[in-house]
């Protein structure tokens, strides 16, 4: 990223463009259902339920994968019941998902909604797979970006690049990264921002540390001191952009031609930008930002990502 490099003034930057992986406009979980649904087929499951919020990005990559794998899909939406069909929403309705729309007080027991559904879809002798039910999708982000790992590995020995600091989202995509980073003695660094008060991030991603090393026969795992976590650029909540993430997104698509999402990959770089202007990024330490996906995302903040100016 060479033109927001010299924006900010320094030091190198570069992204991996995830947003680029090709199902369904891009994002991270193309990774994850490359192992999940041969997964969910394998166990003879032939319905997938999922519950996400209105504007979920894993909402819309699971009904293109599981489209992919011709497997019905059935998708609860929180706080999604009078919203315009827009966004991952609208995306969502193009792929055919059997899209169930719940306000604030249904959504509060959206796990009992979905649950009614999975037993009306057995007594139609179907055998439903309910993805919070399981442990399986609590490690399978982690399982894919171990892959992507190592193609950021030979992508960076083509640029002669060895030491880098790595800016993400904090999550199970970054620590697939750290797994590798840890098990290959590589010299990378890592920085995770986080999105979102209410997750816990020992029992999203820390707590399984030692399950993911098990099931992959590693001899090292991540811990929490792997990676600093930056929570100040969260705001009033998930799915509220801040002013700073509002810059960041209309900067990064002026300076690059790259548009990141307002939750997720636009809150990151609110971080990195933030970080970069306190001086808390060496000159001589590459940055590689890694780019989610969600963009989608943008057309549900149409308002608050338009009234920018520079």
């Amino acid at each position: 990223m060479p033109r927001l490099t010299r924006f900010l003034g320094g030091p190198r930057l570069l992204i991996k463009r995830e947003d680029a992986t090709g199902l369904v406009l891009g994002g991270n979980k193309a990774r994850h259902y490359e192992y999940e649904l041969p997964h969910i087929r394998e166990q003879g499951y032939d319905v997938i339920i999922n519950i996400m919020d209105y504007h979920s990005n894993n909402a819309r990559m699971t009904a293109a994968a599981a489209n992919r794998f011709e497997i019905p899909y059935v998708l609860i939406l929180k706080n999604a019941k009078g919203r315009p069909i827009q966004g991952n929403v609208l995306v969502n309705k193009l792929l055919g998902a059997d899209m169930h729309l719940l306000d604030e007080a249904e959504s509060d027991d959206a796990m009992a909604y979905a649950q009614g559904l999975a037993n009306d879809l057995e007594a139609q002798g179907k055998k439903p797979y309910l993805l919070q039910a399981h442990e399986f999708p609590t490690v399978v982000g982690m399982v894919g970006f171990v892959g992507a790992g190592l193609e950021l590995l030979d992508q960076l020995e083509e640029r002669g690049l060895a030491k880098v600091h790595i800016y993400g989202v904090i999550g199970r995509s970054l620590c697939g990264l750290m797994l590798v980073a840890k098990n290959l003695g590589l010299d990378w660094k890592f920085t995770g921002v986080a999105v979102n008060y209410e997750i816990d991030l020992n029992d999203y991603i820390f707590n399984n540390a030692e399950r993911i090393q098990e099931m992959l026969d590693l001899p090292f795992t991540f811990s929490r001191e792997d990676v600093t976590v930056l929570d100040q650029y969260i705001g009033e909540g998930y799915g509220i952009p801040t002013q700073q993430v509002v810059e960041a997104v209309n900067v990064v698509a002026r300076k690059e031609s790259v548009i990141l999402d307002p939750n997720y990959t636009g809150t990151a770089m609110a971080g990195l930008i933030d970080q970069a202007r306190l001086g808390k990024l060496p000159a001589d330490e590459p940055v590689v930002f890694i780019h989610t996906g969600g963009v989608p995302g943008i057309f549900s903040f149409a308002e608050e990502l338009s009234a920018y100016s520079a």
